[in-house]
């Protein structure tokens, strides 16, 4: 694994694209980045309690030092990640803004679950 591993589901487009976004801008590899798409091997990371379905609902990632970030902290992280990303993160990290960024990123994660559900991909 690298410094963080994220978990997403390539089965959603919005959050593929994301991904691939990001893929072309982070370093990759054991010193960077790792992306792994949960919907090719849904139970790879049950040891550590993350099932493909709680990748549908948020994105997660797995730090160098084993700890399971899920929805907004896991989008801070890889921001932190992200030539160019890294004030976001800052930003959003911040006391205030911190409730702001959880809430504003968990209802857009359940607005795409459900829209990715409508259509049928899952």
């Amino acid at each position: 694994m690298g410094d963080l591993t994220v978990l997403y589901n390539s089965v959603c487009p919005v959050c593929r694209e994301g991904i691939c976004a990001f893929e072309r801008r982070t370093k990759t590899g054991p010193e960077g980045v790792v992306y792994f798409d949960l919907s090719t091997s849904p139970q790879a990371f049950n040891e550590k309690g993350v099932s493909l379905n709680d990748v549908r609902r948020k994105l997660h990632a797995i730090t160098a030092d084993g700890a399971v970030l899920r929805g907004w902290p896991a989008i801070a992280a890889l921001w932190k990640h992200t030539p160019g990303f890294g004030w976001l993160a800052a930003l959003g990290s911040m006391p205030g803004l911190n409730w702001g960024a959880r809430a504003l990123y968990h209802v857009t994660a359940q607005i795409l679950w459900w829209w990715n559900r409508a259509s049928g991909r899952w």
